[in-house]
């Protein structure tokens, strides 16, 4: 019996029902020459990243969530400790990564180096809590663990390479022999380097090497030099035929999802207490657009198919500023708008204060009373970093109270000409420092003994619009060196268009960051709401010549009837047999290209940007076994072209390493 629709019923009961399974094991070591490509001299075990592969990837952002949340950026010397950790992290991900692209097959020890590789990254985020290389207070123990960790982390490195020498040994590949011991060599002399630099990190030695922690960017500099050199000299140990452009965009998605976890927190610190606002709901909206917006810059442009080894691998490495400047345009933009909440807050406690004593004129224990009010309403005493300003600010409500006649007519009107009373000052500027150490900042407690809060929050206000800035003309510079590096034709006028306008982003960019020599100019503008759209406005603008550009280079090479070529994006993500072949350098492509000839029987669809075409030949069914029959036939185009025969049944494992569900399936009806 079943279901049946106009009077047929259906017949798509389970084939294999009746067949016992083979059940998945998973094998003690694979050789990884199992899945190279033969045909190509590459290795390439899997067209997309697995489940353990992004497992990883979530310990790379939970050690930036962590650090991002202990580390607020007060001056440079902190944006530089955000800088080197972030290198540390990324560095460190981008060596695994390069192996596991290539030669990283699911087995069990490849389930306990990657367990190693979690515990690595679990010791970076304890580092991560107090790093501050360069300074005088900086907590030596976490160095040392630090360079126990990095040994860890090249050990295992270097045994992984020794396992694929082994087997390529017992192949007898001779022609990989000298770079898989020159990878070997380079990670055993990096943990050797990193291990070396323990003694330096004792207790008694820190003056005399403060300066020692730049030899973890140095090694680390060279080590990614040395392995990207040895990948474009010896083409098989390439990533023509990887997944490494799919593993760069995931880590670019997650890098810029972190945001996303940002602006939740931002919301409750502008938002939170006053409910919401027109300002506020803008500048939220503001951060978010800017998120999607540079979602859009990269994955719109992302590249389809094989485009050159060396520069791959170019636009590879070229990714660890552009996502550092991701991290500081999105960071950044939270930062922003705090600064402009904190200054704006500033603002409004001040003229509530004038209005209190200048205009209402109140006097004794009704001044007194209306500023207890006022200092209750920022909570302060709610929380652990703000509750010891709370006997300040109603120390000088007091000594406001009771100094007789402060808010009279005649006294008032000296204050319009001079100075007001030291205890104004006093209150207002406690107020601030509460509001901005209450959003979170975390400011050492022997700066606070020496500097006012609101001298702080004056240079941290300078160092996050320099930063912001920067980040930004970093995104722009590598967005324009991503489009030169992925072109594979001939140059037309969405090239010329997109690379001027992101030159002219840049050049606004550079002139922002100038502002910074006029000190009155820079804080009128970071305490008015127009930071942040600015930035939006610019990556609105280059992306709206980006589409204006491909537009009308789609439309006038259509209309000169010469064969042009298209990258069709496969939304579907469907895998053919050839599947390998279509993505061309990595499986990040997703994406096939086809060659259109305008003599071509053609039809539209309605839209221009879908122009399709069909053969005679190519509307026959793909085999018997998949063709429809009766009343159910219709022409299909092939998969490929041109078409490909059935293959015959495999037998053992695909070259995925998963075990083929049966020799034959049949789908007939």
């Amino acid at each position: 019996m079943g279901f049946s629709f106009h009077g047929r019923k259906r017949h798509d009961r389970d084939t294999e029902k009746h067949l016992r399974r083979i059940h998945k094991t998973v094998p003690f070591i694979e050789s990884p020459l199992t899945g190279a490509d033969h045909e190509h001299l590459v290795f390439s075990q899997r067209h997309e990243a697995n489940t353990v592969e992004l497992f990883f990837d979530l310990f790379f952002v939970a050690n930036l969530a962590t650090f991002t949340a202990y580390h607020s950026i007060t001056d440079g010397s902190y944006l530089l400790a955000y800088v080197g950790f972030f290198g540390i992290l990324w560095s460190s991900w981008f060596q695994i990564t390069l192996h596991d692209v290539r030669f990283a097959r699911d087995s069990i020890y490849e389930r306990v180096c990657k367990t190693v590789q979690f515990i690595v990254f679990v010791g970076l985020a304890l580092v991560g809590s107090a790093f501050k290389p360069g300074s005088k207070s900086g907590n030596l123990k976490n160095f040392r663990i630090l360079c126990y960790t990095l040994v860890i982390s090249r050990g295992v490195l270097a045994i992984q390479y020794g396992v694929v020498l082994f087997y390529t040994m017992k192949a007898k590949a001779n022609k990989i022999y000298l770079p898989l011991g020159l990878m070997i060599a380079i990670y055993a002399a990096a943990a050797a380097v990193f291990g070396a630099m323990t003694p330096a990190f004792r207790e008694n030695t820190a003056p005399k090497y403060r300066h020692i922690y730049l030899v973890w960017y140095i090694v680390m500099l060279i080590e990614a030099s040395a392995v990207i050199a040895i990948s474009c000299c010896w083409r098989m140990l390439s990533f023509k035929k990887t997944h490494l452009m799919e593993r760069m965009s995931l880590l670019t998605l997650i890098v810029i999802g972190e945001g996303a976890i940002g602006v939740t927190k931002t919301v409750s610190r502008i938002m939170g207490k006053t409910g919401l606002d027109v300002e506020g709901c803008f500048l939220i909206m503001c951060i978010i657009m800017v998120l999607v917006l540079i979602h859009a810059l990269y994955f719109d442009n992302f590249p389809h198919g094989h485009y050159g080894t060396i520069r791959q691998q170019i636009w590879s490495i070229l990714h660890f500023p552009f996502q550092l400047a991701i991290v500081g345009v999105v960071e950044g933009s939270q930062q922003v708008a705090t600064a402009r909440y904190v200054l704006k807050t500033y603002q409004q406690t001040e003229d509530k204060i004038i209005k209190y004593c200048a205009t209402d004129n109140l006097d004794g224990e009704a001044l007194r009373d209306t500023l207890l009010k006022l200092v209750d309403y920022f909570e302060l005493d709610k929380k652990l970093e703000t509750a010891w300003l709370v006997p300040w600010a109603e120390d000088e409500v007091w000594k406001i109270g009771n100094a007789t006649g402060i808010c009279s007519p005649e006294a008032v009107s000296t204050y319009e000409t001079g100075e007001w009373p030291v205890e104004f000052y006093s209150l207002v500027q406690t107020l601030f420092d509460g509001v901005y150490t209450g959003l979170g900042m975390k400011i050492p407690v022997d700066k606070l003994k020496q500097i006012p809060v609101v001298d702080i929050a004056e240079k941290s206000f300078k160092t996050v619009y320099m930063y912001y800035w920067v980040s930004f003309c970093t995104l722009m510079a590598c967005s324009i060196m991503f489009l030169i590096l992925i072109r594979r034709h001939k140059a037309d006028v969405f090239d010329f268009v997109s690379i001027i306008v992101r030159g002219v982003a840049l050049g606004i960019g550079v002139v922002l960051i100038a502002l910074i020599a006029n000190k009155d100019a820079l804080f009128r503008f970071i305490s008015s709401p127009a930071v942040l759209p600015t930035a939006l406005s610019l990556l609105f603008l280059v992306l709206f010549f980006d589409r204006i550009s491909a537009a009308f280079s789609n439309w006038r090479t259509r209309k000169s009837g010469q064969p042009y070529a298209k990258e069709v994006h496969d939304e579907h993500h469907g895998h053919g047999p050839n599947h390998g072949e279509s993505h061309g350098a990595g499986h990040g492509a997703v994406g096939l290209e086809e060659i259109h000839d305008p003599n071509e029987v053609s039809w539209s669809t309605g839209r221009e940007s879908k122009h399709m075409s069909v053969h005679a030949a190519e509307t026959a069914p793909l085999t018997a076994n998949t063709a429809y029959h009766g009343d159910q036939a219709f022409p299909m185009s092939p998969l490929m072209s041109p078409p490909a025969q059935s293959p015959p049944p495999t037998t053992g494992y695909t070259p995925g390493g998963y075990m083929p569900v049966g020799g034959g399936q049949h789908y007939g009806a």
